[in-house]
């Protein structure tokens, strides 16, 4: 289970997480604040992204933020 660090829900798994957030930042404020701050993340690539999905960059990024 993977919760959503913007209103608390939960999902199976990063992906489902990854759909909510982005659909989710299109009419909420703070969902779209965290998906900008993603977008920002994944605009930096590293050199070991060049095989990743955007569900394993989205993964990454939320073991960064501590939220997994």
């Amino acid at each position: 289970m993977v919760i959503c660090p913007v209103c608390g829900k939960e999902y199976a798994n990063s992906s489902s997480l990854l759909k909510h957030v982005k659909l989710k930042s299109k009419y909420d404020p703070m969902h779209m604040a965290f998906w900008l701050e993603f977008q920002k993340y994944i605009s930096t690539p590293k050199e070991d992204w060049a095989m990743l999905t955007k569900t394993d960059l989205f993964r990454e990024f939320l073991r960064e933020k501590g939220l997994l």
